[in-house]
């Protein structure tokens, strides 16, 4: 009967600690988050920068990302590749206004600095700040 309780208390443990195990604590806090550089401009009356919220998803990590000129782009879903320090993903071509883009960079604590480039051509150079996004203040 001790053993049996061993048991359960042993699996029950695996099993809370199994999202841990599956992609590792620190990476998991390390990369997840909101990054933004969204600003209202008073001035003109625009919504303008970026911003990018990442995920734990089955297959690793996605992200929303919402572009602003002016108004806010509709939501883009990306597939986020990181490989320690670095991160990259590709912005699909259904989206009909980035589609096509691609974003490559370096992540650290306080955010994400890189660029993001555009189908059409034309680049910009990105530093989105890790914290609470333009929509949750």
């Amino acid at each position: 009967m001790n053993v049996l309780k061993v048991l359960m208390m042993l699996l029950l443990c695996i099993s809370l600690d199994g999202a841990d195990l599956v992609l590792g604590k620190d990476q998991k806090s390390k990369y997840t988050g909101t990054y933004s550089s969204l600003e209202y401009n008073r001035e003109g009356g625009d919504l303008l920068g970026e911003e990018l919220r990442v995920v734990v998803a089955k297959k690793g990590y996605q992200a929303s990302l919402q572009i602003a000129e002016g108004e806010p782009s509709q939501l883009m879903v990306v597939d986020v590749n990181f490989d320690k320090d670095k991160i990259r993903f590709d912005i699909p071509a259904s989206y009909s206004d980035y589609g096509g883009g691609s974003f490559e960079g370096t992540i650290d604590a306080s955010g994400i600095k890189g660029v993001l480039t555009f189908k059409e051509g034309g680049s910009n150079n990105i530093r989105w700040k890790k914290g609470r996004g333009y929509w949750d203040r």
